[in-house]
């Protein structure tokens, strides 16, 4: 039996939130042989079991100070103080120092890396710029806070290629240190109706972050009205409020329909051809969604979006920058001269991520 400290006091919501909450219910439900601690930064974000204890710490979350006294002075202590074999953060860093474990041995460390910012070398955000501000923090300041916790960690966890080469690149680490699994995207259990897709209906599901890039869309959509295009409507997943950053005025053939059931989205794919001009990602979900659709695909061209859509025949690429070039691509589609395929017979598969994870803390 294996004790396996999970620190992530950082999630609290959206995706980083349901990532800590589906791995512990897998762990839950698949391992009964080991001894696993789950660290949170609140009460209730877990379930706990015979065999997965919660440890919520809301005092570390409650202020940036105090997570700053736990990344660097008491974080290794009070981890050290558990016992446990391995240390697992899922929060792209470890606090500094030694962690001990049973028997005075040091305890095994792993680090889930999942933010791209400091990895990417295509966008330089400004501190001065206060759109970009924040965006600038992770790039230039934690970004070195996560380079110095994967040179510390025994095992670096990310979730493509692309992240893996970029990781071993900056920090000069052994790419046989870093596993590279990639996340799970829920199946598709229903069948989607191809025959309602709209060569005038686009999507795009992103939530408010900047270089999800919705700009270059709206661009776009101006650009296509001033050539005389009015019959055809792009779905964004916001409300126009939630976008302070978009510039000049927005198209009516663009409708704000806000946040939706991932049921719903599903059967807007099938409609729809999906716009991904995201331009920094460590994976990309809409682009592996709407292929499990069998649906039509615009998307940025970049390294992960190439490698989620590898081999995959509805889609093209476009420079992400380049509202233009998107208003060619749209164009192509509303004009009928690109069409959706008849869906792939062979279906990308990959081994449960959360199992490999579990094997790899384990091993």
């Amino acid at each position: 039996m294996k004790k396996i400290a999970v620190l992530d006091i950082a999630a609290s919501k959206t995706g980083a939130l349901s990532i800590l909450q589906d791995f512990a219910a897998f762990v839950r439900k698949y391992d009964k042989e080991n001894e696993w601690y789950f660290i949170t930064g609140a009460e209730g974000l877990i379930e706990p079991s015979e065999h997965l204890h919660v440890l919520p710490r809301p005092d570390v979350k409650s202020s940036k100070v105090n997570r700053l006294k736990f990344d660097h002075f008491t974080g290794a202590q009070y981890l050290s103080s558990l016992g446990c074999d391995v240390v697992f953060s899922m929060q792209n860093t470890l606090p500094k120092g030694k962690i001990m474990g049973r028997d005075g041995k040091s305890a095994k460390t792993a680090v889930y890396v999942h933010q791209p910012l400091g990895y990417q070398t295509w966008k330089k955000f400004s501190p001065f710029k206060k759109q970009e501000r924040e965006y600038a923090m992770y790039q230039y300041l934690i970004a070195r806070e996560i380079d110095a916790s994967v040179r510390r960690a025994d095992k670096v966890i990310v979730q493509t290629e692309w992240m893996k080469d970029a990781v071993a690149k900056k920090t000069g680490i052994s790419r046989d240190k870093i596993a590279q699994i990639l996340p799970d995207v829920p199946e598709v259990t229903e069948q989607f109706d191809l025959s309602k897709w709209s060569a005038k209906k686009f999507i795009y599901p992103a939530g408010m972050i900047l270089y999800k890039n919705h700009q270059v869309i709206v661009d776009a959509v101006n650009i296509l009205n001033k050539h005389g295009y009015t019959d055809f409507e792009v779905i964004f997943t916001l409300k126009r409020e939630e976008a302070p950053w978009i510039e000049g005025e927005t198209s009516s053939n663009i409708k704000w329909n806000g946040s939706m059931e991932r049921n719903e989205l599903m059967k807007l794919y099938a409609e729809s051809t999906l716009i991904f001009p995201s331009y920094i990602e460590t994976y990309g979900f809409p682009p592996a969604e709407a292929r499990m659709v069998g649906t039509m695909v615009l998307a940025a061209d970049m390294p992960f979006t190439h490698e989620v859509l590898r081999g995959y025949n509805n889609c093209s690429f476009f420079n992400a920058f380049s509202a233009t070039e998107l208003a060619e691509k749209m164009e192509e589609i509303m004009l009928g001269n690109v069409l959706p395929c008849v869906k792939e017979s062979e279906e990308t598969t990959h081994e449960n991520s959360y199992a490999r994870i579990v094997a790899e803390l384990l091993a």
